[in-house]
């Protein structure tokens, strides 16, 4: 099947010459669920902005593959008027998408994602996971192919950060692809694919699996009061690549077998506990990100 989405050396600078997206590549297939992760200012936003029609790039190409009455899109800020009901919000967004859906449907959408409750409250007095369960409500309206979510949780209790995860798995399985954007590794495990972002660019871009399979080697877990002690013990026993701060550290070893390695780290000076563990996402980021900025 022909993508939905393809974007080849898409860029985005700004006056003053910021480039919020430089040389974006992504092509978005029917079905997938890809997650693009970075921290904030990584240019998530203004990548989805992009996307979504709502910014032009100053470079590249951006070529969809559908109508833009197909694309749904729910933005990191609340953006729906605050002084209307959530039934009001549901009635007011259907008719700017040229939709005439009944009152019954309506209710329908508003039961699926557990807002029906609230229909007759303001927009503006809903908590934080109720507001993000509203804005999916509207992107939903049009029944679109694909859903593009920027940092859909953020700020949104944990309760409401499952339950919300638990929609989108139910609209990913109706076959809606779905692109979204997250700051957070234990989100990110949702994605069949991803692209680490930092800076405008993507570092890296695969699955989990992938990601974790390259880094290789074996990766410990250290606990000493003193890190620069540790740190200039463990130096001296190879190559080794160092993931997080404070007394409990992470390290890899690309080229040391397991149980002589954890025999020898034991008996350094120092050291309170050490233990072998797999390679995570975020090691799997920082390791991505120690290749672009060489101090990381």
């Amino acid at each position: 099947m022909a993508a939905l989405l393809e974007a080849s050396g898409l860029a985005c600078i700004f006056p003053g010459g910021t480039r919020a997206v430089d040389g974006l590549d992504l092509t978005l297939e029917p079905g997938e669920q890809v997650g693009l992760i970075g921290p904030d200012g990584a240019g998530k936003t203004t990548t989805f902005r992009l996307l979504a029609g709502l910014q032009q790039p100053t470079g590249g190409r951006l070529e969809r593959r559908i109508p833009r009455s197909d694309l749904g899109y729910v933005p990191q800020t609340f953006a729906l008027p605050p002084d209307l009901t959530v039934f009001e919000n549901l009635q007011l967004q259907a008719r700017l998408y040229g939709l005439s859906p009944s009152g019954n449907e309506l209710e329908a959408l508003l039961a699926r994602v557990d807002l029906e409750r609230f229909r007759d409250r303001l927009a503006g007095a809903l908590s934080g996971g109720m507001k993000q369960k509203l804005a999916l409500c509207v992107a939903l309206l049009p029944r679109p192919s694909l859903l593009l979510l920027d940092e859909p949780t953020t700020g949104v209790d944990p309760v409401s950060r499952r339950e919300f995860w638990e929609l989108l798995h139910q609209v990913h399985e109706e076959g809606v692809a779905i692109l979204f954007s997250t700051p957070y590794m234990d989100e990110a495990e949702y994605a069949h694919r991803m692209l680490f972002m930092h800076r405008g660019r993507i570092l890296a871009a695969g699955s989990q699996d992938s990601f974790q399979a390259a880094l290789g080697g074996v990766v410990v877990v250290l606990a000493s009061p003193d890190r620069r002690q540790l740190e200039a013990q463990v130096a001296a026993l190879g190559p080794l690549e160092w993931f997080g701060e404070g007394e409990q550290v992470r390290a890899r070893f690309p080229e040391q077998p397991l149980e002589p390695l954890l025999d020898r780290l034991r008996r350094l000076e120092g050291v309170d506990s050490v233990r072998a563990t797999e390679a995570t996402l975020e090691d799997a980021f920082l390791h991505a990100l120690s290749a672009e900025v060489p101090h990381v």
